[in-house]
């Protein structure tokens, strides 16, 4: 590239962009090409450890609703300060979106996610905002509506579709000229049980119906974000498996959407195996040969059907329940699994988020928190001891 040609490009991108606010001070569109080379496989190696702030955007009723005090810039700084270099920001919508068919979502909620991206910017981290509990877990949970009254469920899916596409247009729009450390996640463990139950065997029709619904909003949220212009044209997009389940997710009847620029989709998998374990108390200790050959199976099924597809995968939840009831989860059983888990995505090239949902009490830790929100330098010492373990590993 000859000299004059690079400074026409350097004094058009500062004509474009106001440092300060890092936001766009012009209407015409200058990106014609990705801002950096670099393979999905490269992107997602360089985010290395990612960390969930859970149970707070996702909440219903607000921020604060689920118990969590307001997110803060001290706690994005003490993650950086642990090793985290990816921040996974879930967000619920519904209680923040007006009716049909615009779905306009309010402004000042949109402001308060970017505040927080900002913040996560600041430090120089990747951040992945998504839809979350939009997809399941509540009667607001308006992705569900795929589903009902089926086999005569079309005009649903069709509305459902639509209303993604309005959702997806306005997060895209606010966020078109962050740079590609900003990821979109199209959606959060989406499944349609009401159609498919995935447990018992047969139901041939209903399973081909279930899958097609969620590779039908994948592709929706890719189309919608490629066509709302500028960065997003070549933003890395984040795609949910089925469930977010490996195995489901595994299977020939979940596509990964096209895209009308190569090398710029991601797969979204969750990992809570076994879930008597990971996710509950019935299960106290792990590391038997048979919970590490599942370990080792699972991600091999990841490694054949998509990394070695040239599809990289980020992990994004993963964690073990510290404290259910009045029962503790002990400490060194806990950083077995997350040590293994950790250790086996770093082999792979797996960027893996853990989840962390500030839960704490007077008495200490418990569910699925880690650090505190309040007081970000208190930190478990089952995390502390995972985290000094495999960050020589990256």
């Amino acid at each position: 590239m000859g000299a004059l040609k690079f400074l026409g490009i350097v004094m058009a991108a500062l004509a474009v962009f106001n440092f300060s606010t890092c936001k766009m001070v012009s209407d015409n569109d200058p990106f014609t090409e990705p801002e950096r080379v670099i393979t999905a496989k490269a992107f997602v190696k360089d985010m290395k450890l990612g960390f969930n702030i859970g149970n707070s955007l996702d909440s219903w009723g607000g921020e604060t609703a689920w118990g969590n005090v307001a997110i803060s810039q001290d706690l994005i700084k003490a993650l950086k300060n642990y090793g985290y270099k990816t921040i996974r920001l879930p967000i619920t919508w519904a209680d923040n979106i007006g009716p049909a068919p615009d779905y306009t979502i309010n402004a000042a909620w949109l402001d308060r996610v970017e505040t927080i991206v900002n913040w996560c910017f600041d430090e120089k981290l990747y951040v992945i905002i998504n839809i979350h509990h939009d997809g399941h877990g509540s009667s607001k949970s308006w992705i569900q509506n795929a589903q009902k009254n089926y086999p005569d469920n079309g005009a649903n899916v069709t509305a459902v579709a639509n209303q993604l596409a309005a959702v997806w247009k306005q997060i895209a729009s606010r966020f078109y000229y962050y740079s590609d450390y900003l990821v979109f996640e199209a959606m959060n463990e989406i499944g349609f049980d009401n159609i498919w139950n995935r447990y018992q065997s047969g139901q041939a029709e209903q399973k081909a119906e279930a899958y097609r619904i969620l590779n039908l909003l994948n592709q929706t949220f890719v189309n919608t974000v490629r066509n709302s212009g500028y960065n997003n044209k070549f933003r890395f997009l984040l795609i949910p498996g089925y469930w977010t389940d490996i195995d489901n997710t595994c299977d020939a009847a979940f596509i990964m959407p096209t895209d009308n620029i190569e090398d710029r989709l991601i797969l979204s998998v969750h990992y809570y195996t076994p879930w008597n374990f990971a996710g509950d108390i019935k299960q106290a200790t792990w590391g038997t040969t048979s919970d590490i050959n599942t370990l080792n199976n699972l991600f091999n099924k990841l490694k054949t059907n998509f990394i070695d597809r040239g599809i990289p995968v980020i992990l994004g939840e993963y964690n073990v329940i510290n404290k259910k009831g009045t029962t503790i989860k002990a400490k060194e059983e806990r950083v077995k699994w997350l040590t293994a888990v950790t250790r086996k995505c770093i082999e792979l090239g797996i960027c893996p988020a853990l989840w962390d949902n500030g839960g704490k009490t007077s008495s200490g830790f418990h569910d699925m928190g880690d650090i505190y929100r309040d007081d970000p330098s208190v930190i478990s010492e089952a995390l502390r001891e995972v985290l000094n373990t495999v960050r020589p590993l990256l």
